[in-house]
């Protein structure tokens, strides 16, 4: 293995102490549907969306070391953020899949990755390894949806133009060393809790704007682009002086995300951005968000399915090895639909052509690793 895959895999193992493999009932969630940040919206007992269930294997057209870095970097940030909302409220718990399991099975991943990456390519490996648990969605579906997103490479300003005159903003200056809970409960007199996604769209920052000032502009794109930042949460952006810059969404207007809504500028929520080194997933600052690769990181429900859980995806194309290490405001809750994270591309014609064959549905189940 390489010196750099071995560093990674060390130091996201180093605070995995006293790993559980075995499959426990607990009773700390079971039977509670959660929405967004957590809260307890209903009853569901998981048993009615998990069971035990075989898995036509085959070898995975996972890539093993991408797979196994997203795993190390998953299970990275478990350690590093615990207690961690979402692994104490998955719905897998109540088939007995344990935070514990979860992450001995990230922690097997992650070491099979980088000693013999060619066991998570073997079926016979991981039908010996990894016990299987069929998710069956709801909303009336036989198969998850499955949808794809991408992080788009667009060009952009570091001003305003007459063309790039919409910015993607820092959270506003009245927040600067604030983490999120501290700023949570000062939200009323926060400005970034008070303004609308139109709001922020017809100028409130910019000059002449009730906030001129307020906020720090990072970069400068078109209406269009600025739009599909929004929506995919991070955007590549390449400058006139050739050099390259990556924003991701930091922080949200509280503003609760409309479905019946076809829309988008008609959503409220709006989304501040940081400029990062790395595609991020979930994360909840101060700890660094979980660095995502293409093709084995999927969005979905973290708060029900539980982040960092391994799921298996057959499609039209055939099996994947993914963590669950991203969300969005369309899976608060949603349990019946995972988005597969495709990399960066500069159009759409480019991304359709790369994932086409993925199909929009899949069969998938929850693995947990059985200590074999």
């Amino acid at each position: 293995m390489s010196r750099q895959h071995r560093a990674l895999w060390l130091h996201a193992v180093a605070g995995s102490l006293a790993l559980g493999l075995a499959c426990a009932p607990t009773d700390a969630a079971a039977g509670t549907l959660r929405g967004p940040d957590a809260q307890p919206i209903g009853d569901l007992d998981g048993a009615t969306l998990f069971a035990p269930a075989p898995v036509p294997w085959a070898a995975p057209l996972s890539d093993a070391t991408a797979l196994g870095r997203v795993a190390a970097d998953t299970l990275r940030y478990l350690n590093a953020a615990a207690p961690e909302p979402t692994m104490s409220g998955s719905l897998l718990h109540d088939v007995g899949i344990t935070p514990e399991a979860q992450r001995a099975t990230l922690d097997w991943v992650a070491r099979t990755a980088a000693t013999d990456p060619a066991r998570l390519s073997d079926p016979a490996t991981l039908a010996r390894c990894l016990t299987p648990y069929r998710w069956t969605p709801d909303a009336g579906r036989k198969q998850v949806r499955l949808t794809r997103y991408l992080v788009y490479d667009v060009p952009g300003s570091a001003v305003p133009t007459d063309a790039q005159d919409f910015a993607l903003w820092a959270p506003p200056n009245d927040e600067a060393g604030l983490t999120p809970v501290a700023a949570l409960a000062q939200k009323d007199a926060l400005l970034r809790f008070r303004y609308t996604r139109q709001d922020v769209a017809a100028g409130v920052y910019k000059a002449g704007g009730a906030s001129a000032g307020a906020a720090e502009p990072l970069v400068w794109l078109t209406h269009a682009q600025h739009e599909q930042a929004l929506l995919q949460g991070t955007i590549s952006v390449t400058l006139p002086d050739h050099t390259r810059h990556l924003y991701n969404v930091e922080r949200n207007n509280g503003m609760p995300y409309d479905r019946s809504l076809r829309d988008t500028t008609m959503q409220r929520r709006y989304w501040y951005f940081k400029e990062v080194p790395a595609v991020g997933g979930w994360g909840e600052a101060p700890t660094p968000k979980i660095r995502l690769e293409p093709f084995v990181a999927v969005a979905g429900d973290v708060y029900n399915v539980g982040l960092g859980a391994l799921l298996l995806l057959k499609s039209a194309d055939g099996l994947r090895l993914t963590v669950l290490a991203d969300t969005g405001g369309a899976f608060q809750p949603n349990l019946h639909q995972l988005d597969l994270y495709s990399g960066v591309f500069p159009d759409a014609a480019m991304f359709q052509r790369a994932t086409a064959a993925i199909g929009d549905n899949a069969d998938v189940w929850a693995l947990v690793y059985n200590g074999c």
